[in-house]
């Protein structure tokens, strides 16, 4: 049993409550997801939510994606016990972001910094003696970039993306209730960005396709997040080296993880090879299951056959409806 970590699960900012856990590094590291889909603690308990840090330390290297992009891979991969422990989408910071508009409404009981220095102060508390903390969260946290990655609150990131039409093959592939899941996630991002609402409308109109309908939805939302991805970037002045391709996690895990270490202020250590390995041939999202190559390629496959004519229509619409925000 690791030293013993009380670990901020769950934050309702609007009634004052916040799921605090007992849990350690191990299960931490260990667990696919930090959303409640896995059970990664030992006790849990409800308590008022205090906004008082308990701790200097402070969860400053993020991993941001776009999703389905192979970014949970590059967290197992960056994870090194006794160096680095990776927290893959922590429910706290998706909490926060689901309630962006009622903070924003002044409903909640702090505004939205204080609640982001918050949770990242909380997160940070997993690190200390040497041990590194990085953060990878839910997609569902990009609304929340603006004020995430506002100059001096976070040091460190990289943001994994892929190319869009290859993110509409991610995306339809899932199915309906992945589509609905991007979707809703459109919805939410679209605020934040410029014109992003105007994109949205025009994208669910003009068409009584309901796959035409969704191909734009999909094709945008790839771009929202994308624009917060370089609008972080450029705020921050950091180098094109943050931005990681899901074909080269793929082609090249040893050398994006020395890359992600680089650029996420981590020792670079030794590569291994054999983890490397281990790991690609595993779901990232469920180890205990195997991943096949081929039939993976076989659904990209069909998906394409399918619905190849539909995207191109959607990204032809995309970048006309960009060009005319201009």
């Amino acid at each position: 049993m690791g030293e013993e970590i009380a670990f901020l699960h769950r934050m309702d900012s609007v009634e004052g409550e916040a799921i605090v856990v007992s849990t350690d590094r191990s299960r931490l590291a260990s667990a696919s997801f930090l959303d409640g889909r896995e059970t990664f603690w030992r006790e849990q308990a409800l308590r008022p939510l205090d906004l008082r840090p308990t701790s200097a330390e402070k969860a400053t290297r993020f991993v941001f994606h776009v999703g389905f992009a192979g970014s949970t891979l590059l967290a197992r991969l960056l994870d090194w016990p006794g160096q680095v422990t990776a927290l893959k989408e922590p429910q706290c910071l998706a909490d926060i972001a689901g309630q962006r508009e009622l903070i924003a409404a002044g409903k909640a009981i702090a505004p939205l910094e204080p609640l982001l220095d918050y949770a990242l102060s909380e997160l940070g508390k997993v690190g200390g003696n040497g041990i590194s903390v990085v953060v990878k969260p839910t997609n569902w946290v990009n609304s929340l970039l603006p004020e995430l990655c506002a100059p001096g609150r976070i040091e460190h990131a990289v943001f994994v993306s892929m190319k869009r039409r290859r993110y509409l093959g991610a995306t339809f592939r899932g199915g309906n209730d992945r589509l609905a899941f991007c979707a809703r996630l459109a919805s939410q991002i679209a605020p934040v960005v410029r014109g992003g609402n105007a994109l949205m409308q025009s994208a669910m109109g003009n068409t009584p396709d309901p796959f035409e309908r969704m191909a734009r939805i999909m094709a945008l939302l790839h771009w929202l997040q994308e624009t917060l991805f370089d609008d972080a970037i450029a705020r921050n002045g950091w180098p094109d080296a943050v931005r990681i391709d899901f074909e080269s996690i793929v082609a090249n895990p040893e050398g994006i993880v020395q890359q992600a270490q680089e650029q996420l202020g981590l020792p670079v250590l030794p590569p291994e090879p054999e983890r490397a390995a281990i790991l690609m041939k595993r779901h990232t999202k469920d180890p205990s299951s195997p991943f096949q190559p081929a039939i993976h390629a076989r659904a990209d496959e069909f998906i394409e056959e399918r619905y190849g004519a539909c995207f191109d229509r959607a990204l032809e619409w995309l970048d006309a409806a960009i060009g005319q925000l201009d």
